[in-house]
């Protein structure tokens, strides 16, 4: 299959604007350092323009991205020790103080929260871990997951479920002790 040169590029093009910065997201919140995110994410679309080049058929980019990155993460971790995830708690080079304007003020309340939440995902088990972070914060379906993690649909949701059950336990709010407080109030 012989493709044209332009239609490559302009293809990689698009798929690079419109992923790379999820791709980024996906790998700096599994390895915890920016830099080593950025390589991972770099490698990954070598080998996704590698991957058009030889004419592969990719049915879904996006999935193809994640689970190219992935395999790279796999990779990564077997042959570094893991660092600590730390580095995701604060920025490493602190600059000086600006006054916090109010329109930025919604921003950061929102940066926090997700931080915390992103922080709550970092204790997760593993398995549940990458379903829930590929589904709720990159907004993969659970077939596309399926797909990245080699796994059944199915086994995917269970996952995605259960990680919610424990993300609700990590964060406070666990709905099943919220229930039976209402009924205890109720009784009393």
């Amino acid at each position: 299959m012989s493709a044209n040169p332009h239609t490559l590029q302009a293809t990689f093009n698009t798929i690079y604007a419109t992923e790379s910065d999820a791709i980024f997201r996906f790998c700096l919140v599994r390895v915890s350092d920016r830099d080593q995110a950025l390589d991972i994410t770099q490698e990954t679309f070598t080998r996704f323009w590698q991957s058009l080049v030889q004419g592969k058929e990719m049915t879904h980019s996006r999935a193809f991205l994640f689970t190219i990155a992935n395999h790279l993460i796999i990779d990564w971790y077997r042959k570094k020790k893991p660092l600590s995830l730390e580095g995701l708690a604060g920025p490493d080079d602190e600059e000086g103080y600006e006054p916090i304007q109010e329109n930025a003020k919604m921003n950061i309340e929102m940066e926090a929260e997700g931080r915390y939440v992103l922080d709550a995902i970092q204790k997760m088990g593993p398995s549940y871990q990458q379903s829930v972070y590929l589904r709720y914060v990159e907004g993969l379906s659970p077939p596309e997951i399926a797909t990245i993690l080699g796994l059944s649909t199915n086994a995917v949701s269970v996952r995605i479920n259960r990680g919610l059950e424990e993300l609700r336990k990590l964060v406070g709010y666990d709905i099943e002790s919220e229930q039976e407080s209402k009924s205890s109030h109720e009784k009393s």
